[in-house]
Order: structure tokens, then sequence, then C-alpha cells
């Protein structure tokens, strides 16, 4: 039964679609009568209710709906939680990202991490994509023990690969490094799995590359390669030719060799 429940967690693998984003924010006083009607709405006592009136509010695109979806973020509900977060990444507006990112700490649920993801990862602005990589992705040097949390932090890294924005792909593809050789069989799973996943993200691969080209690292580097000839990742033929015969350590060389072959063996 456990191995079952695994699998399924394990499958289940793959980067959040991103909230399309209100073009700009209205703000003009309290808002016409069905605006006034959906605000009261919040407090309804029944949550299905209170959830549609969240959604309506970030379609709304009005600057007057950021806080008192802010307040709802706390909400007793999961389903009105998670519609005041997607609906805060809807609005988009700054003044909403340091209650999302402390809603981090104070519930680590993981359907109310993966919203998160989601909704901080839409954001336009540095600060809300770091809560996505320093507050969610990151197991700050811990070895993760559970499989549900491993996996919110696996489409963490893996959405983070697919912005156009790659300020924080590289970072976030490094924390996957050390979970490789987790005491934890399920976590060591997810991580390798994450890694295959990378090579269908819009960063991944790239990255892989840049980072044999800029890493003082020789250990890393070799990480690198071997990761890259394992996901015959196609477009760095070149690189692995030229690390083959002139990288500065032996092993790396080695491994560029072995790396190169793999990707020659996809056609």
């Amino acid at each position: 039964m456990l191995a079952l429940a695994f699998t399924a967690v394990a499958q289940d693998l793959k980067p959040l679609p991103l909230i399309e984003q209100c073009p700009a924010l209205a703000t003009d006083g309290p808002g016409d009568e069905t605006f006034t009607k959906q605000v009261a709405a919040l407090a309804d006592p029944n949550p299905t209710r209170r959830a549609e009136a969240a959604r309506a509010l970030g379609g709304s695109c009005r600057k007057s709906a950021v806080d008192p979806l802010i307040d709802l973020i706390k909400d007793s509900d999961m389903d009105v939680r998670v519609a005041a977060i997607e609906s805060l990444g809807r609005l988009g507006d700054d003044d909403a990202v340091q209650s999302l990112a402390d809603l981090i700490f104070a519930d680590r649920q993981p359907r109310l991490l993966l919203a998160l993801i989601r909704c901080l990862a839409s954001f336009k602005t540095f600060k809300a994509k770091n809560w996505v990589v320093n507050g969610i992705a990151n197991p700050n040097g811990a070895d993760i023990s559970d499989a549900e949390d491993m996996r919110v932090r696996c489409i963490a890294i893996l959405t983070m690969n697919t912005l156009k924005d790659v300020s924080h792909s590289r970072k976030s593809i490094l924390f996957l490094n050390p979970l490789l050789n987790s005491s934890h069989p399920s976590t060591r799973e997810l991580a390798e799995k994450t890694m295959y996943a990378l090579s269908e993200t819009r960063n991944g691969p790239t990255e892989l590359i840049a980072l044999v080209k800029q890493s003082n690292d020789p250990h890393l580097r070799k990480w690198t390669v071997e990761w890259i000839g394992r996901l015959k990742i196609e477009k760095a033929r070149e690189l692995l030719e030229t690390t083959a015969v002139s990288d500065s350590d032996p092993q790396v060389r080695a491994a560029a060799a072995v790396a190169l072959k793999s990707v020659e063996s996809r056609k």
C-alpha cells in the first residue's frame, strides 16, 4: 500500500502552470454593487460561497480586492484558502507578497504550498519568486524524509525552470545534488525523476550546460556532465567535445567523454 502511494506521488511530478495576471489593477474607489457583494460574501458561513467570492474577486482586477483576499488566506477551509491564494496570484499586487510568504512558514500542508508555488511564481518581481526557491524548494541542508514534502520541493524546482526569468533556475537545480544521495529511497527517487523531468523544461538543459562552463568546482562539473549524458542533451554535444579534451580535471574529461557517447547514441 505504501509503495503504491509513493508511486502515485512520484508520477505526479511536473511544473505547475502559471496564473495569468491582470494587466493592471483598477484603483477607483470601493467598486460597483457586484464587487461590494463579492467582498461581503467572503464572510458567508458557507465555504463554497466564500471560495466562489474569492475567485470572483481575483477576476475583478481591482486593487481594493487585495486586502480582503489577504485576510482570507487564513480561512478555516482549505478550498477557500487556495481560492484566495490563486486570486492574489491573478491580481499580482506586490502588497500581497509578504503575507503569502508568511504562510509558507505558518502552514506546510502540501496543497497549500502547491498553491503558493503557482501564485508566487506568477508574480513579476524577484522577491516573490525568491520565496518559492528559498522558502519552499530549498532543503537548507536537511535530508528530506517525507515523500510528499520532497514532491512539493521538486515541483517548485521544475516550475522555476519553466520561467522566462532564469534568475532562480540554476540555484533550484543545485538543491537536487545532495538529495540524490539521500539516505531515504523515496527522496533519492524523486530527486532522480526531477532531474529527468528537467530535460523537458525551458531552462533545465541550458542551466546544466552553463554549470559546466562556469563552475570552478570539478566535482560539480563532473556531476553535471554525467547528468547531461544521462539526459542525452543534444545541444550540449559541442560542450562535451571540448570538455572531454580540455577540462583541467581528468575525471571531468573522462566523464565528458562518456556523456558524449551517450548523447551520440541518441541518434
